[in-house]
């Protein structure tokens, strides 16, 4: 039996429970939309038109900002940034409309930043489950949208990013995309039947992926229209895993990392290259990797590609982010470390509480 059909053992290295987290995703998604779709939504946040959209915020929270950016990146007509700071960029002022969100609501920077922001004028909406934040947009009388606690950040992106690109759709900042949800829904709860941890490994992608990661350092390669996507697989492998890797994209890899493949040979030889590839990626930039993966193939322990699924954009970025997620909770179990906890970032946190 191979062990990661081991549920038992599963289990007691899970003792957080991630998986139930992960199989719940779809759900959370769909609480995402109708958090966003009940929320009250002040008069004079509906008639504002921004000049520039900016997300603050930072770690599983600022990642809404960058799958918003790239799902959006060929329709905005106005510039989107993700702040990870605790200052702004001088540009925000009164024609900026600042999205601050912390699901915890106690993160610093954000809250650093959503004090600027306020002061500067910008419109503001606050985005989390409660804490500092929320309490000072209440006294600010600025819009806040709560979402359920207790989660481990990273596994409150469906409350996160749904909220979210509901608010950005009744708004009108871009198209009505609820057919584009619908099948981003119906296809994570096929991914959740497919890739749960009772469904054996050779029925099961993501535990066979998580297996040629093992022991290897992952290196995620995908074009600009994923970035967001590689992103979030890289701190998931982080945070879950406990397991370092590295990302970049097309075409700016193939203009200076690609020299990178030839020392030190030794530690390349445990290096796995990981493809993700999108039938909407630009035509010269699926010959680009179809051309690379063939120079470097003697260097790394292996190469795999993942190719999204669904019809929408909204659809197939998600379904591969799930899949990476899943991927990167069997390889924690295969590193036998629970992917829950992260003690290093919580003891970095009490140690700057107490200066």
């Amino acid at each position: 039996m191979n062990r990661l059909d081991d549920l038992e053992s599963i289990r007691k290295i899970d003792a957080s429970e991630m998986a139930a987290l992960l199989s719940d995703f779809p759900r959370q998604c769909q609480e995402g939309v109708n958090r966003g779709e009940n929320a009250r939504i002040p008069a004079g946040l509906k008639s504002f038109i921004p000049s520039a959209i900016l997300f603050s915020g930072l770690g599983g929270s600022a990642i809404t900002g960058d799958l918003i950016a790239d799902l959006i990146r060929e329709e905005a007509k106005f510039p989107i940034l993700v702040n990870r700071d605790y200052s702004l960029p001088r540009f925000v002022d009164k024609k900026t409309l600042v999205f601050c969100i912390s699901y915890s609501g106690n993160t610093e920077e954000t809250i650093a930043s959503y004090q600027e922001s306020h002061k500067r004028g910008a419109k503001v909406i606050v985005i989390s489950s409660g804490g500092k934040l929320t309490k000072l947009a209440r006294s600010d009388k600025i819009f806040s949208l709560c979402i359920p606690g207790g989660f481990p950040p990273r596994a409150a992106l469906g409350f996160l990013f749904f909220s979210a690109l509901t608010l950005f759709q009744r708004l009108n900042l871009i198209k009505n995309r609820r057919r584009e949800v619908k099948e981003t829904l119906s296809l994570l709860a096929k991914f959740k039947e497919e890739l749960s941890f009772n469904i054996p490994f050779r029925k099961n992608r993501a535990k066979r992926i998580a297996e040629k990661l093992k022991g290897k350092m992952p290196i995620i390669y995908a074009s600009n229209r994923l970035a967001a996507v590689a992103l979030r697989f890289q701190t998931q492998l982080a945070e879950n895993s406990k397991q370092f890797a590295s990302r970049n994209l097309f075409p700016e890899m193939n203009h200076n990392e690609i020299m990178g493949w030839n020392n030190p040979l030794n530690l390349l030889r445990n290096f796995f290259i990981i493809f993700l590839r999108d039938k909407g990626d630009y035509k010269r930039i699926k010959s680009r990797m179809d051309i690379t993966r063939s120079l470097l193939s003697k260097y790394p322990a292996g190469t795999l590609e993942i190719n999204t699924k669904g019809n929408g954009v909204l659809a197939r970025n998600f379904s591969t982010l799930y899949l990476c997620d899943w991927i990167s909770f069997y390889l924690s179990i295969l590193n036998k470390i629970d992917p829950t906890p992260v003690e290093r970032i919580t003891l970095l946190k009490k140690k700057l509480a107490e200066l």
